[in-house]
């Protein structure tokens, strides 16, 4: 697409993904820049592009910011400093994807299923508490399915006055313009995600954020295996590159300074979607901008997969995010699942609906009438 061609606008018979990138071209023409820049400076790792990102996040969020290759890798770093190793507890919501408790587990950790907020989908406050009764341990605090807000802040500062050391993954996030006292400085520390299926997506990638400047000094320093072969010696089989590419680092800079834009066309479909789909809303939960899903519930897991197959016969795609707990999984089979209601029910009724920056609201008004139509139908029960 050249400077100043018209933005593809959807028909209204047209696909409507889950999610898609968006790249306006004021962050293609920027990304392009940087990249020719490291190509004629033959900078591949930690050139000015990466250095550009760590500043931007630095001064945004007054955190040490140190990038990496993705947020899995900014995840293990910082697991590998709070001493997993050494066998601490790590506390993972249910409803989070299997990789974060594969990772600790690979790292030592003992692992706890936490149960989760049914309004929120985050980290029960009751759950919060028990775990940390008799320990002080590790917390990871996802930030998906619309956590974002007071529910959230409340939480981590409850945790981390009980001596937790919570760890935000922030992967479905959009900075804010301001995001200083906001997700990602609430915690000891934080993980966001430049992967192309988030909000930040660019070309992969991640930035950790950290309170404590000798804390991202260390990880600054690991992301790297150069001159730490004595550790493979010693049989460290995590020893790797994790540093991020100068590409990568030049496509998420330009994400990040017009992220504006971004942030407004989810806002105003947000917006949207809060008026027209009140009643699939659970009370007590709100709308917010920054979410990288947008996740409507049904009355039961039956009704949600009619739902979704009526909305997929008028080419609207949805997804469960989550549809069973990650203790469901073969591979933590030896992991208690948490006490409570039907998590796998619970997860399942909600659904996620189109919401993504390159939609317009008449694209949700469209899904909205979809859903509507199909809430108007006779009450049926699901399988």
């Amino acid at each position: 697409m050249k400077l100043g061609e018209a933005v593809h606008e959807p028909r209204a018979d047209e696909e409507l993904p889950v999610w898609r990138t968006h790249a306006p071209w004021k962050i293609r023409w920027r990304s392009t820049r940087a990249m020719r820049t490291a190509l004629r400076r033959g900078e591949m790792l930690g050139g000015g592009a990466t250095r550009e990102l760590e500043r931007r996040f630095r001064e945004s969020f007054d955190r040490h910011a140190v990038a990496v290759s993705s947020g899995m890798d900014g995840l293990e770093l910082l697991l590998e400093h709070y001493g997993v190793g050494q066998g601490r507890t790590v506390v993972v919501p249910a409803n989070c994807f299997p990789s974060i408790p594969a990772l600790a587990r690979r790292l030592g950790a003992r692992l706890v299923a936490a149960q989760i907020d049914d309004i929120h989908l985050c980290l029960a406050l009751e759950a919060g508490r028990r775990e940390v009764q008799d320990e002080a341990p590790i917390v990871v605090w996802v930030h998906h399915a619309g956590m974002v807000g007071r529910v959230a802040m409340q939480s981590i500062m409850m945790l981390r006055e009980a001596g937790c050391t919570v760890v935000e993954d922030c992967a479905y996030l959009l900075p804010d313009s301001a995001p200083a006292g906001g997700p990602g400085t609430w915690g000891d520390g934080a993980v966001f995600s430049f992967h192309p299926i988030k909000p930040m997506g660019a070309a992969g990638g991640g930035v950790v954020l950290t309170r404590e400047g000798r804390v991202a000094d260390g990880l600054a320093m690991r992301r790297s295996h150069s001159g730490q072969e004595s550790r493979w010696q010693e049989g460290d089989v995590l020893c790797r590159g994790r540093e991020l590419s100068e590409f990568a680092a030049a496509a998420a800079v330009a994400r990040f300074v017009h992220r504006d834009q971004i942030r407004d066309r989810l806002r105003s479909l947000a917006e949207e979607y809060a008026s027209s789909l009140a009643r699939w809303l659970p009370p007590g939960r709100v709308p917010q901008g920054t979410w990288g899903r947008f996740t409507i519930r049904s009355r039961s897991a039956g009704e949600a997969a009619l739902l979704r197959k009526n909305l997929n016969l008028r080419l609207i795609r949805t997804n469960v995010m989550f549809a069973f707990p990650w203790t469901s999984h073969p591979a933590f089979s030896d992991v208690p699942r948490p006490d409570g209601p039907d998590l796998t029910g619970l997860l399942r009724s909600n659904l996620c609906v189109p919401y993504h920056p390159g939609m317009r609201r008449r694209d949700a008004r469209r899904v909205a009438a979809a859903v509507t139509e199909y809430s108007d139908w006779p009450r049926r029960t699901g399988p």
